[in-house]
């Protein structure tokens, strides 16, 4: 099972918006500070190719990283930054009519608003499992919006197993049992570097983030969603927090 970021910011991107920050301004192509949008891709043992969330950048993720055409699409959550990159594989939709796994209110959303894209979408329930090739995946509740899950991954052949948590400010106990004792977790630190913007509460800030991240129990935490907002650039957040890994696009790990 081998596990890469073909995106690691917030929904803002980095550079964000008309590079109103000092990280946005000074970014490079080629740096760790350029973050597409937060996904995932999974292989699998056979080289079956799972990706995690379509973002809004995916076409440009697909041709950065030389992606094949994906055996699943996994999605947390209705969010746009998560869902929305849909709307840019219309023509890839009517061509290969993609397996899209979503929950309940994913698929409202995208009955909604996106229901003229051909897709092969398949419900899933939190903490019920199923596979794809030699991976078992288990959604499970996390707290941000109404309907966002995070994924268990398990390799079946090993034991090995890695846990994402979707945007999130928190758990449900039995969220927290489940993922106990992974080899890596990967953290939603959208404001790792301070407040939310206009009082958001539906990320950690980083008061309660770090709280979080120290209840873990894990062989590795991975920190994901980074934002420019609080002008904190890469180097910068691993200097603040050596105990972590920053993650950056391309950053991959293997479970075997």
């Amino acid at each position: 099972m081998k596990l890469k970021f073909l995106g690691s910011a917030c929904w803002q991107g980095v550079p964000g918006q008309f590079c109103d920050d000092s990280v946005s301004k000074n970014v490079k192509w080629d740096s760790k500070d350029f973050k597409f949008r937060t996904s995932l891709l999974i292989e699998t043992k056979n080289k079956k190719t799972i990706i995690v969330e379509i973002s809004p950048d995916i076409r440009l993720q697909a041709w950065k990283y030389q992606l094949k055409v994906p055996d699943a699409f996994l999605i947390s959550h209705w969010h746009w930054d998560h869902l929305f990159g849909l709307k840019d594989l219309d023509w890839f939709c009517e061509k290969y009519n993609p397996i899209v796994y979503g929950n309940k209110i994913t698929k409202e959303w995208y009955d909604s608003d996106m229901s003229y894209i051909p897709i092969n979408f398949k419900l899933f329930k939190s903490y019920e499992s199923f596979t794809i090739d030699n991976i078992k995946v288990t959604p499970f509740e996390v707290y941000h919006v109404e309907g966002t899950d995070g994924f268990l991954f398990e390799n079946l052949n090993n034991g090995k197993k890695f846990a994402y948590l979707a945007d999130l400010c928190g758990m449900p106990k039995k969220s927290l049992e489940l993922i106990d004792g992974c080899d890596t977790i990967i953290v939603d630190a959208t404001y790792i570097g301070g407040e939310g913007i206009d009082g958001d509460k539906t990320h950690f800030w980083k008061k309660d983030l770090l709280i979080f991240l120290k209840s873990l129990n894990c062989k590795e935490i991975i920190l994901t969603h980074i934002s420019s907002i609080h002008n904190l650039n890469h180097n910068d957040l691993e200097k603040l927090y050596p105990e972590y890994i920053i993650s950056y696009d391309g950053l991959e790990r293997e479970y075997k």
